[in-house]
């Protein structure tokens, strides 16, 4: 038993010492910092920047109209004179062009779909743009109050170590029963395998944060964090949007999205149409010695005859695809409407929570854990007291960061998408 304890006790200092040597190494990460980084490294963001170059491309392709088409003829053998590709008077050589030329707006609503979808990547940018923001901030706060919440298992742990050090000396000589002794070691254990799974959240939290910022090496990342700042700024933010009871969507981006799409599937719904009239083009001919004559010219018009394909099923298709954009925006509209309400409800109801304790809250709890540390130790108290006591102060504790942690998200959210 004993040499499991000190086997505790040695990887306790060691993970201590390294957290000490990695916190002074530690990056520290402000929003406007990570704004930056994202903006400079984030691969998501670099690729939907290249979704617009992509966009730009096709509707500059699109713009641009059908090659003609240059059929030459030259004679292999001259049957006049049996000379072989014979230049002369008397050779051979047909030449014909054809240019096909749009009607009924076959070009046009090409050209207008593609400005469409170039709309709607630019939208698409500010959409990726918001959504990787607000990703970004959240984890970050959520990593701000899980370090918190993971400094509170540490005094909670140093108190009991100190208490269980010291009835460990009584124990040995026979002043405190044994299974006291046992009890109080088992709360220490737990409370070290709680830290522990604590650790590892806020651990991940960092890998997704150091994936969205690109940020290289292995350094623990400490968030620069304001709390007082963060909730007065989050209260600010509730009576603000609480009041507007008609928010405007037209202006948001992802409802420019929808409409970008919405247009863009009117444009290619009527661009299929067009593709059930004739397909024409412009033909010239020269022909040297033909049979109607030397240095024949002729114009003429091609016309592709919609006689058995209509183009019904592509146009069955497009207008399934425009009313599938048409739900999408309603959708999203209902959707950024009931999240604004949700997040609103977050705010509202966690600020109403954290205003009724005292604003010393932590400094009272702290003085409470010391406390019962001083009164157990006298024997004031029972060990029953004692853990009960260090439950109530660890759950409040615990309680209190989470709600800070969820209310500062949402208003975060709030935030990014609401406020311009």
């Amino acid at each position: 038993m004993k040499k499991s304890n000190m086997k505790i006790r040695l990887c306790l200092m060691l993970f201590m010492a390294w957290a000490c040597c990695d916190g002074a190494r530690a990056v520290r990460l402000s929003f406007a910092k990570a704004d930056s980084l994202l903006a400079q490294r984030n691969p998501v963001l670099r690729s939907a920047r290249l979704n617009v170059t992509v966009a730009e491309g096709l509707l500059t392709q699109s713009r641009s109209y059908d090659n003609p088409t240059v059929n030459v003829m030259y004679n292999v053998q001259n049957p006049t004179n049996r000379r072989w590709f014979d230049p002369g008077s008397t050779g051979e050589v047909d030449v014909q062009v054809s240019q096909p030329f749009a009607i009924g707006g076959q070009h046009a609503e090409q050209v207008r779909q593609n400005t469409s979808l170039l709309n709607a990547s630019y939208s698409q940018l500010l959409v990726t743009q918001r959504d990787l923001r607000t990703e970004v901030h959240t984890a970050m706060i959520a990593l701000y109050y899980q370090q918190r919440q993971a400094r509170v298992y540490d005094e909670e742990i140093a108190s009991a170590e100190k208490i269980l050090t010291a009835c460990r000396e009584q124990s040995e000589k026979g002043n405190v029963a044994a299974m006291e002794t046992q009890r109080i070691a088992t709360m220490v254990y737990q409370l070290r395998k709680s830290q522990t799974d604590l650790l590892l959240e806020a651990a991940a939290l960092e890998t997704q944060l150091r994936q969205l910022l690109a940020l290289p090496g292995i350094e623990s990342i400490t968030v620069d964090l304001d709390e007082q700042a963060a909730v007065a700024q989050a209260s600010r933010l509730y009576l603000t949007l609480h009041s507007d009871k008609s928010p405007v969507l037209d202006t948001l981006p992802e409802i420019q999205l929808t409409d970008h799409r919405v247009e863009a599937a009117q444009h290619a719904l009527r661009w299929q149409h067009t593709q059930s009239l004739p397909q024409m083009a412009v033909q010239g001919e020269y022909d040297k010695n033909g049979s109607i004559g030397h240095n024949y010219f002729a114009v003429g018009l091609s016309v592709a005859v919609p006689l058995w394909n209509r183009n019904r099923g592509n146009i069955r298709s497009a207008q399934a695809v425009l009313e599938q954009a048409a739900i999408d925006k309603e959708q999203q509209r209902l959707a950024l409407t009931l999240q604004r309400q949700t997040d609103l409800d977050i705010v509202g109801k966690y600020l109403k929570q954290l205003a009724e304790p005292a604003s010393s809250l932590d400094k009272d709890l702290s003085q409470m854990l010391l406390a019962a540390e001083q009164q157990f130790m006298s024997r004031h108290i029972s060990l029953v007291e004692f853990v009960d006591l260090y439950i109530n102060y660890r759950d409040t504790m615990l309680a209190h960061l989470d709600a800070q942690s969820k209310m500062l998200q949402a208003a975060e959210r709030l935030k990014v998408v609401w406020i311009r």
